[in-house]
């Protein structure tokens, strides 16, 4: 096979790790090519290796099997090739000034010395230093290690996130243990067990044995919430998985996997009277009960007798009749050091909880309160309801993707009063978080609705903490008001089995019969529009769907949605990534938190933007996207869009913790798994003013009458139960020392 050397002068197709474009070589010579090449520019250097071939479409080329970028050589190829955009960090000028410096041996230099061979150029810090070496290391090595192991079946995307994490020991450490691939995310054990094959790992390898133990393990509780596995279910679910599809010698037993799983005690799992934990889960699970059991038995004591006349105060100074438990309430929050509150729609929780706030801050003036809730949603509803600022839990504890909380066990809140909204959200991992960081002297009144559907991660925190004992008061009187709006009483009907009851003569909640999927899909959609035409913003408006696939999931509702309340327009721009594309006025729903955007899950935006920028490092214009996030501005990069997807349709499950105006809803059989209780008692409580339901009686009946919720494993409550006890004892045991 013989090699050429020249530029690329022409990209005919290219996508993450696939190229073909036409080199025309230093003899002036050119070359069609194809082959798994990442990340080649037209205009660079490359040199080919491979056999030619005869292709239908695009003629003789050549079938590249390896490539490499020359090292530039010349003053005037440095420069090229540093201020090409492939150098994090450099543009013309900068390359210009490193070559003035460093001379024609400036690659080979900043290979060998690093961040000191650029010591002393202008403008070049230690970061933009690390960003230039590391660029030029990665652009040399990594092709290597990208050749060698896209014949095991690894993509250059891939190979390139292992390499940020194993440097170049990429390639001998993919190839020893293949299985290290599912620390990356989006990599699976199916996936890294069919590059092991490849590789030649045999079944029976120890590495694959211990690789699927952990991706069982995490898979039961991530789907099902729960925060350990019994032993049975794990060895089961395991050899099911290691031994589909194997011959007889490839075959792995149940003793030879016991060894296995005991072998990662400690490591990645905990067992604990036969149940398996993923190690996290078990120290947040203990972790938050010691916590909770401690903080609990800081209670401020005996009743407060000063609170029935500051209550009086109160009603008076805001003309309001509390009723009887929500005085008690308010009470209970004054002499407890934790409570949970909790009741339906229409029974007053967002009342006692600003009462609870005024009057603990009318008793203690210096006293700093903070209210927060799991989602942005969920904290900008706390904050308009209560005229209280209100922030998401990941922001009151400093969580940034991937990294540990800012506030911790070694550096706790300033708080005197913290208030959590939706609690029926909160999974274990951030309430441990949470709880970590808090001071002992903190009270905290959590405020949640147990019927909801409960937290996406694991655990389930405000049933365990209720379970536990520690000190609940329920909500349960519907006030006057809210039983006049046939939304909060058709929600209490649903959660109480009851089937729907609506008078036609209010305008408020609807049924609209239809069975045919593709006539219910356009009946949403002309439902959303008539609400606009009735004045409605699009922010106003919420279509929720049990399901993201199907004729009416909102993957196929967005589309739909998106064709008729914002049409292709010649003044709209449109964004376009891969496959995706946003236009002008798309509204839009932020999947992820994001603490430096300052943007978080479930937040609902508007689309404000699509312009061009001109990028710092590297001096090329690219596009951004710009949307609005109830006032707040948040600019988008091509690379952030995973972050972002269309919000006209959303799950119900996203949309917990938040409200709008008006609800829309499919209820369909083809949703038949969905079809609980909870999920359209949760999504009919999301509506201020009006539901619409559209779709088959028998379905909704079918969803009233399934009151069974999944069983999640978890011992939070009996940990804090024998956490609490074992305090009690302690302190028992201090008192007949002193006495």
């Amino acid at each position: 096979m013989k090699d050429y050397t020249g530029k690329v002068t022409s990209v005919l197709f290219q996508n993450d790790d696939f190229m073909i474009g036409v080199l025309t070589t230093d003899d002036n010579l050119e070359v069609k090519f194809t082959g798994n090449i990442y990340g080649v520019n037209k205009d660079e250097d490359l040199t080919l290796k491979g056999e030619w071939i005869n292709h239908s479409k695009y003629g003789e080329q050549l079938k590249v099997h390896e490539w490499k970028r020359p090292i530039p050589k010349t003053k005037e190829q440095i420069i090229a090739f540093l201020g090409s955009g492939l150098v994090k960090g450099v543009g013309k000028k900068r390359a210009i000034d490193i070559v003035e410096k460093l001379g024609n041996d400036a690659i080979t230099i900043i290979n060998n010395k690093e961040e000191e061979a650029l010591a002393g150029i202008k403008g070049i810090g230690k970061k933009t230093a690390t960003n230039i070496v590391e660029s030029i290391k990665a652009t040399f090595e990594v092709q290597k290690i990208i050749t060698e192991l896209l014949r095991y079946g690894i993509p250059a995307n891939l190979t390139l996130k292992l390499y940020k994490n194993y440097g170049s020991e990429t390639a001998l450490m993919v190839k020893q243990n293949p299985y290290t691939l599912t620390e990356i995310d989006g990599v699976g054990f199916h996936k890294a067990d069919e590059i092991a094959r490849n590789i030649g790992i045999l079944p029976t390898s120890g590495y694959r044995v211990k690789a699927c133990i952990d991706f069982i393990l995490s898979r039961i509780c991530h789907q099902k919430g729960h925060t350990y596995v019994n032993e049975e279910e794990l060895v089961n679910e395991t050899l099911s998985t290691l031994n589909h599809n194997s011959s007889m010698n490839e075959q792995v037993y149940e003793e030879e996997l016991m060894q296995s799983i005991y072998s990662l005690e400690d490591r990645t799992l905990v067992i604990e009277n036969e149940l398996v934990y993923p190690k996290y889960l078990f120290k947040y699970e203990e972790g938050l009960a010691r916590k909770l059991s401690r903080m609990r038995e800081c209670r401020d004591g005996e009743a407060l007798s000063f609170l029935d006349e500051r209550i009086k105060k109160y009603q008076k100074k805001n003309q309001i009749i509390l009723a009887d438990n929500q005085r008690q309430a308010i009470k209970l929050m004054m002499e407890e050091q934790l409570l949970v509150l909790t009741g339906g729609p229409g029974t007053g929780k967002t009342t006692v909880v600003k009462a609870v706030i005024d009057i603990y801050k009318n008793e203690n003036p210096n006293s700093v309160v903070m209210l927060t809730a799991p989602t942005g949603r969920a904290s900008q509803k706390l904050s308009d309801s209560t005229g209280y600022n209100a922030m998401t839990m990941h922001r009151a504890i400093g969580y940034r993707q991937g990294e540990l909380p800012e506030y911790h066990d070694g550096n706790k809140l300033e708080v005197d009063l913290l208030v959590i909204d939706e609690m029926s959200m909160v999974d274990l991992q951030i309430a441990h978080w949470t709880f970590n960081a808090l001071p002992r002297h903190t009270k905290v009144l959590f405020i949640g609705d147990t019927d909801q559907l409960p937290s996406v991660g694991s655990g389930n925190v405000l049933y365990d903490v209720i379970r536990s004992g520690i000190t609940t008061i329920e909500l349960t009187e519907i006030f006057r008001q809210a039983e006049e709006s046939q939304v909060i009483t058709n929600a209490h009907r649903i959660n109480n089995g009851q089937s729907l009851l609506i008078d036609k003569e209010k305008d408020d909640f609807y049924f609209i019969h239809e069975e045919n999927l593709e006539r219910m899909c356009s009946l949403i959609v002309l439902s959303a529009i008539r609400f606009t035409t009735l004045g409605y913003d699009l922010e106003d408006i919420l279509i929720l769907s049990p399901m993201r696939k199907g004729e009416v999931g909102t993957h196929l509702l967005n589309e739909r949605l998106r064709d008729k309340l914002n049409p292709k327009e010649p003044n709209k721009s449109e964004f376009v990534v891969g496959k995706r594309f946003f236009r002008t006025g798309d509204k839009v729903l932020h999947n992820t938190n994001n603490r430096e955007k300052d943007v978080y899950n479930g937040e609902i935006g508007i689309v404000k933007e699509i312009s061009k920028e001109r990028n710092e490092d590297n001096n090329k214009i690219i596009d951004v996207m710009i949307c609005d996030y109830d006032g707040k501005k948040v600019k988008y990069y091509k690379e952030d869009c995973i972050e972002v997807e269309l919000g006209y349709a959303i799950t119900i499950h996203k949309s917990q913790g938040g409200e709008a105006p008006i609800i829309i809803m499919p209820v369909t059989t083809s949703h038949y798994v969905m079809l609980a209780r909870n999920l359209y008692y949760t999504g009919v409580t999301r509506a201020k003013e009006k539901v619409v339901l559209i779709g088959s009686e028998q379905a909704m009946n079918i969803a009233i009458n399934n009151n069974k919720t999944s069983k999640r494993n978890s011992k939070l409550s009996e940990r804090i139960k024998y956490q609490t006890e074992h305090i009690r004892n302690l302190n028992g045991e201090k008192l007949i020392k002193h006495s």
